[in-house]
């Protein structure tokens, strides 16, 4: 698809970039290099700087209001100290909403797994973070929110980008309000300054995964105590794509479906040449003795690895301040590569959201809290970096210094609302607005943005094919085990389950969707 012009309301509105981003955690790496460049942007969106209780109710004001708790489920942690921040939030909250917040941290042992046993028992809650997006949506495990973002978020509607909203969108249904980041993703690592620095790697030549190996080599032989490839059973080098010029088009990194851009056919990615090849690399890593033996199952996150001297880099998506980012998870100073270009797709743009559980007993008063997370500074920046003086030191120019061992640091500001608002940590660069618009202005634009596969027909199948990749994904990337029997057994579970009506479901949505354009 090389020189295919991207046409239409879609385009003009990723054209329109701002400042607005797309997320960062929990996709898989299947960013490509596409066709078009996205649209430079110079101004970043006019966040309110405070947004108050009438402000995000419309006419009603907190006084007027009965008080309520708000659950708000997020990736990582749990922090030790995060109930004093709930205490800190809930003060702030009361002449806002008049509501308070309890804060679930999921650790990122299988936390999409956590939330879906909430979702097929019923339980009531309120706010989430919005792992297997579309999947979800299509079963109704979230509420449609066009009317509630109208009525209780008019600010934060009025500033983010209209490309969000429309990403967001299944069946004609707004579902989740997506955090205000950067547009596009890409993938690459983040290492340990210091060992770089200490063996002289040269981190910026790195070009595709094979050429890691050396430095893999390096590290086996001479620091003994490190794991050279450190996994775990949630995080491997299933990030790394086989693939690049494709794209996940399914909502799930557990659905083994790809569109291949240069035919602009889906096919499945496990049973390919490339594929195998790749399985085989990592099977020679693990026999050489780089990959930690426990890999497909060890629970450790890739941050508290690195930060315990375990490991000395971690990998996944990246974005313009992935350096500060992993600083401060891993506590020491880190180096950040990317390998494969930035891309914008509707995934991307997916990549961080916030949705509210069709269970919740008060979506109205959990749009307002979400309305202020977008908004309000105060309210962020409590939330993100927790209270001034005892997890962090607040500086000059809303620059601050994290303090170690403080109990709370796993709420980043890719997470949740308007990165706009976030303070600056004291070693990150100052240009920060420029480092997204640079981002930005160099992603590639997806030949099929604006794509939103509707999962409704093949329910059944997807759960299905969801339980196949989970029982062998972790094994193939491990190296644990020769890949080619692995695979022929994986492949013929996969099309018992239906994947062959998957990707024909999935072609027929994309073939109407691009017919239309």
């Amino acid at each position: 698809m090389a020189g295919k012009k991207v046409t239409g309301l879609l385009l003009s509105l990723v054209l329109i970039a701002g400042f607005t981003l797309a997320g960062c955690a929990g996709n898989n790496g299947n960013t490509a290099a596409p066709t078009e460049k996205a649209g430079e942007s110079t101004t970043a969106p006019a966040a309110t700087k405070e947004a108050t209780g009438t402000e995000a109710s419309g006419t009603e004001v907190p006084g007027a209001l009965e008080p309520v708790e708000l659950s708000l489920y997020l990736p990582g942690g749990p922090d030790k100290d995060v109930a004093s921040v709930e205490q800190e939030i809930n003060a702030y909250l009361k002449d806002k909403i008049n509501a308070t917040i309890k804060i679930n941290q999921l650790s990122w042992d299988k936390p999409a797994d956590k939330v879906n046993l909430m979702i097929q028992s019923g339980e009531v809650f309120d706010m989430v973070y919005t792992w297997n997006f579309m999947t979800n949506a299509a079963k109704g495990a979230y509420l449609p929110l066009e009317e509630l973002l109208d009525t209780y978020a008019k600010e934060t509607k009025a500033q983010i980008n209209p490309a969000y909203l429309q990403a967001a969108t299944v069946n004609g249904h707004l579902y989740a309000v997506p955090t205000e980041k950067e547009l596009g993703q890409s993938v690459g690592f983040a290492f340990d300054k210091a060992i770089v620095d200490k063996y002289g790697f040269d981190v910026n030549s790195l070009q595709k995964l094979e050429d890691i190996e050396p430095m893999l080599k390096t590290i086996k032989e001479k620091e003994p105590a490190l794991s050279p490839l450190f996994m775990n059973h949630t995080d491997s080098l299933h990030w790394f794509t086989a693939y690049p010029d494709s794209e996940d088009l399914d909502g799930s990194n557990d659905i083994p479906t790809l569109l291949d851009y240069k035919t602009m056919k889906v096919f499945n990615e496990y049973d390919t040449p490339a594929m195998t090849q790749r399985l085989k690399l990592i099977r020679s890593w693990y026999e050489a003795g780089y990959i930690n033996k426990n890999g497909a199952t060890d629970k450790t996150e890739l941050k508290d690895a690195v930060k315990s001297g375990k490991a000395w880099f971690v990998y996944g998506n990246m974005n313009p301040t992935s350096t500060n980012d992993w600083t401060r998870l891993a506590e020491k100073p880190m180096i950040i590569k990317t390998l494969l270009p930035v891309q914008v797709s509707t995934k991307s743009l997916q990549g961080s959201m916030l949705a509210i559980s069709r269970t919740s007993k008060n979506p109205e008063r959990a749009m307002m809290f979400m309305n202020l997370l977008h908004t309000d500074p105060v309210l962020y920046n409590l939330l993100t970096f927790g209270i001034e003086g005892k997890h962090y030191k607040k500086l000059e120019n809303n620059t601050v210094e994290f303090i170690a061992d403080s109990g709370y640091n796993s709420v980043s500001s890719w997470m949740i609302g308007n990165v706009l608002l976030n303070y600056l940590n004291k070693d990150e660069d100052p240009k920060r607005v420029q480092l997204y618009t640079d981002w930005n202005k160099n992603s590639n634009i997806s030949p099929v943005i604006g794509f939103v596969f509707d999962s409704t027909k093949v329910q059944s199948q997807i759960g299905a094919l969801i339980n196949i990749t989970k029982q062998y994904k972790n094994t193939l990337y491990s190296g644990e085990k020769d890949p080619e029997p692995v695979l022929k057994e994986m492949n013929s579970k996969l099309k018992a389950a239906g994947l062959d009506a998957v990707i024909t479901e999935i072609q027929s949505q994309l073939d109407a969707f691009l017919a239309a354009k």
